[in-house]
């Protein structure tokens, strides 16, 4: 029997109301070597009887004896996984047809890079478009953005199963954010991955998924990363740890008590040690200034306008345009 060209892992847990119509993108893919590889977690709510019905001679059915984890069921994933691609894919999304093939053309015909994603836009429980999500597409953005967040929508992932081996696969230490774990290794490394400017998957948002029931969970992790990720940029991470919490929680009590001329100091010195250049640093402040964070409005339009006319007043990428002018909006109201 010939290895099929991909492998698709789903881990599964308790995604009934959804699972079928995952399964049914799935089977409508523009690909014809590929196989999916189902691992059940141990669902409680019926997931595993309709795992249980799937015909399909390339639909690979696994059950786990308990729940082990989300990072467990990836790693038995890519185990089992015959294909020298895997994709990954949560059993609440959709797959849109063109993602694997294009995923599987880029990655064969530019083998220097080890993986490759798309955009996602974000559905509700119905299916209906709730927004049209913006992903960071630059590669020298992807290096500033890894460093406080995940930048990848890790249901449209395709990786060179020889770099999951490499990398020993997802971090069981992490419940929450293994995808952003291990896409910091590989990106902070400075191997090579890309972003295609194309939608690949529909992500489902409701009430009964992990990352909305476990929010603070996923931040503290979050920030555990985040600090491994700037201490291989800036050793001195403990003078920005007041700083950082405000970046990966909106709010840091400890760096609110500061003085404004604290604050000040604080933030540009860390960006001055963090980044190498003063184009980068524009990027940063307008990243973190686009979002909602508890810090004076004066001081963030000091640091954007400082950092616009050191850049003599121009935009070295698009989606630096777009994040000044939404800083600037929140600035204003």
């Amino acid at each position: 029997m010939l290895s099929p060209k991909v492998s698709i892992i789903v881990p599964v847990y308790n995604t009934v109301r959804y699972l079928v119509d995952c399964i049914k993108s799935l089977e409508n893919l523009d690909f014809d070597s590929y196989e999916v590889i189902f691992i059940d977690n141990n669902s409680n709510d019926g997931s595993f009887k309709i795992l249980k019905n799937i015909k399909k001679k390339n639909f690979r059915i696994y059950r786990n004896k308990k729940n082990y984890g989300q990072s467990y069921s990836l790693n038995k994933g890519v185990g089992l996984s015959r294909a020298p691609f895997v994709a990954i894919m949560d059993s609440d999304d959709i797959c849109l047809p063109n993602r694997i093939k294009d995923s599987y053309d880029f990655l064969k015909n530019n083998q220097d890079y080890t993986l490759v994603a798309g955009k996602s836009d974000t559905i509700n429980s119905s299916g209906k478009i709730l927004r049209k999500r913006r992903f960071t597409l630059d590669p020298d953005l992807l290096k500033v953005r890894i460093l406080i967040d995940n930048p990848i929508s890790h249901t449209t992932v395709m990786f060179k199963k020889s770099i999951l081996i490499k990398y020993g696969g997802y971090s069981t230490n992490f419940n929450f954010t293994q995808d952003y774990h291990l896409f910091s290794k590989i990106i902070l490394d400075n191997l090579k991955v890309k972003i295609l400017n194309k939608n690949f998957t529909l992500v489902r948002k409701h009430s009964n998924q992990q990352s909305f029931r476990n929010r603070k969970k996923q931040l503290i992790e979050n920030l555990k990363i985040s600090l491994e990720n700037i201490k291989k940029k800036n050793k001195n991470i403990k003078n920005y740890l007041s700083f950082i919490k405000l970046l990966i929680f909106s709010e840091s009590e400890k760096f609110e008590r500061l003085r404004i001329s604290q604050k000040k100091k604080l933030v540009n010195d860390f960006l001055i040690k963090t980044f190498a250049n003063d184009k980068l640093r524009f990027y940063f402040c307008s990243l973190i200034f686009s979002r909602k964070i508890n810090l004076e409005k004066k001081l963030k339009l000091n640091f954007l306008m400082s950092y616009f006319l050191k850049n003599n007043l121009m935009f070295f990428k698009k989606e630096l345009a777009l994040r000044f002018c939404k800083s600037i909006l929140n600035i204003i109201f």
